[in-house]
């Protein structure tokens, strides 16, 4: 029993289109010889994939779970395929870099900077991605190297701390809060809050550590990410409680940034494959990340 590279290319075009006709024209084939494949796959593999209904393939929990292993294979070939391009076009060097989303907006745009300055023929492939999805993007050389804010545990990967960042309010300048050096914990018990959703993990470290201190606090809206905190804080709805990172730079026209009454930090960590050993382009970049983490924490990163 083996799942065949076309079995595989046939599988994912009716998962991306949904028919056996989209399927046909994404892969320039029949109609017949698509449904023929289809279904000596699903024979051969002893696995019902799809549930046939009014002219649409509905996928089964199995096609949906195969479906994301398929992928990694489409994402290790398509890595192939940059690579021999570089090579017939004798391209520089490239990075494939990913972070946590919050540092995507000031941390990670202002190191990609000194970077490109640095090596300004090497192509960079930058994007945000959750935690939970990094150890994969990661052993599949998806990505070269990432940075993260939370932890990581997983046995094939090696995690450096570089350094630490912590939690803020962000107020609009007008609130009655903004002319107060710090805000206690009664003050935020007055006002209306935006705290980031506990289904993810900064949102639930802020949670946690304001019960652990005895705080309780109900926000007036919860959000899933830290961007979205501080646009809605922008329209006056209420006080953002987010990282550091996500407010640095004045990236948020008419916000102005208060310390929390309690210290909530988080570690800002390195993360690559520990049995692959870095690139010359991937050491310059670390390089860069581990001095900027220390511009950042002697308050210089962006003077």
């Amino acid at each position: 029993m083996k799942f065949k590279l076309r079995q595989m290319e046939v599988f994912r075009a009716v998962m991306l289109t949904g028919t056996v006709s989209g399927a046909a024209r994404m892969l320039y084939v029949s109609q017949p010889a698509i449904s023929r494949l289809l279904t000596h796959t699903e024979t051969s593999l002893g696995i019902k994939l799809f549930e046939r209904t009014g002219g649409k393939l509905l996928p089964t929990a199995a096609a949906a779970s195969l479906f994301e292993e398929v992928k990694h294979v489409y994402d290790a070939a398509l890595s192939v395929d940059r690579f021999v391009e570089n090579l017939a076009n004798r391209t520089p060097a490239e990075i494939s870099v990913s972070c946590s989303p919050s540092l995507g907006l000031s941390l990670m745009p202002r190191i990609i900077e000194l970077f490109h300055k640095k090596s300004p023929k090497i192509r960079i492939h930058f994007h945000t991605t959750l935690t939970q999805d990094l150890p994969n993007e990661l052993l599949s050389k998806k990505i070269d190297l990432a940075v993260t804010v939370l932890p990581l545990n997983h046995p094939n990967l090696v995690v450096e701390k570089l350094g630490s960042g912590r939690m803020v309010c962000a107020l609009t300048a007008d609130h009655p809060l903004a002319k107060k050096t710090t805000i206690s914990v009664e003050d935020l018990q007055a006002h209306k809050t935006i705290f980031l959703s506990p289904s993810i993990p900064t949102g639930w470290l802020i949670r946690s550590s304001l019960e652990a201190h005895g705080i309780d606090l109900t926000p007036t809206i919860d959000v899933p990410r830290a961007e979205l905190a501080c646009a809605l804080a922008t329209r006056s709805l209420g006080i953002a409680i987010v990282d550091e990172f996500s407010v640095a730079n004045e990236l948020w026209s008419g916000l102005i940034v208060k310390p929390l009454p309690v210290l909530i930090q988080f570690n800002v960590n390195l993360v690559y494959p520990k049995f692959t050993v870095p690139s010359r382009t991937s050491e310059q970049f670390i390089s860069i990340l581990r001095d900027c983490i220390k511009l950042h924490e002697a308050g210089k990163l962006f003077v």
